[in-house]
Order: C-alpha cells, then structure tokens, then sequence
C-alpha cells in the first residue's frame, strides 16, 4: 500500500508539474505573438509608413504581454522603443534599464543612450554609447550624429 501511495503521489506531482509548463509555455506563446505584433508596427512607424498614432495601443499590450512573461528582455526593450517614438525620452530609459537588469544587452546600453540623448543628458549618453560599444563596436555607427566620436567613442567607418 505505501508503494501504491508513493507512486500515486509522484503521478500527480509529475501531472501538476506538467501542467505548471504547459501553462507557462502557452504564456510565453502568447507574450512572443504580442511582442511580434507591437514590433512589427514599431517598425512601420519608424520608418514613416505608418502614422504614429498606430503606436497607441501598444503600451497596453506590452503591459499584459509583461504579465505573461515578465523576464522576456524583448518586452521592455520594446516598451523603451515605444516611448521613444513618442517623444517621451524619461519612461524610455526606464524601459531600457529594467531591460539592462534582466540582460545587459549591448543594443539595451545603445538605446538607454538614444533616450539619456534625446532628454539633452549629453554626459550620460556618452557613458551608456561606451558601454554599448565596449561590448559591440560595430554599434558605432548607430550613434546619434553628435555623439560619433565623443567621450572615447570610435567614429563609424569612413568618418574623420
């Protein structure tokens, strides 16, 4: 009988703990389409195809797509982007530094820079640009056209 309980015990276990992933994986499924989604019209307003009213509606989907998969460093990163195309420079850099806690990415200190850059914090800008270049110098030439070359940065190719 205490092997029969013991076996039943593990079975049910097993079958919780199969249901826990199957749940997880079916929220991190439905993070990564939202995220999908809100990155391919931030792309199209970023490129001007797309009116920046389009942008609207995304913050809400990154807010429940962060409840479904809150350590996705995409979700941030994205959020970051969206304030940024909205002229909103200070939750940007939020953004981008709750994206920098979950994996200090290269592209996460680039764009922590962009929106330092945009709110006129020339000096910190120039300190997150090095950092980002540190770790991938071929980043230099998306720098903001004023910051190529400062604080020890390398200019991209072809510049003076």
């Amino acid at each position: 009988m205490k092997g029969r309980t013991l076996a039943a015990l593990l079975t049910l276990l097993l079958a919780l703990a199969l249901v826990g992933q199957t749940v997880r994986w079916r929220n991190r499924m439905s993070a990564s389409r939202a995220l999908s989604n809100v990155e391919a019209l931030t792309l199209g307003v970023a490129s001007g195809q797309i009116p920046p009213q389009a942008l609207a509606g995304n913050l809400e989907v990154l807010r429940r797509a962060a409840a479904l998969d809150p350590i996705e460093v995409g979700i941030p990163i994205a959020r970051g982007s969206q304030y940024f195309l909205l002229g909103r420079p200070e939750p940007a850099e939020e953004a981008y530094r709750e994206a920098l806690r979950l994996e200090p990415r290269p592209e996460a200190y680039l764009d922590l820079g962009r929106a330092q850059w945009l709110a006129g914090r020339r000096d910190e800008a120039t300190r997150s640009f090095g950092l980002a270049l540190r770790l991938e110098p071929h980043l230099a030439r998306e720098l903001p056209s004023g910051a190529v070359g400062t604080a020890g940065t390398p200019s991209p190719p072809g510049t003076p």
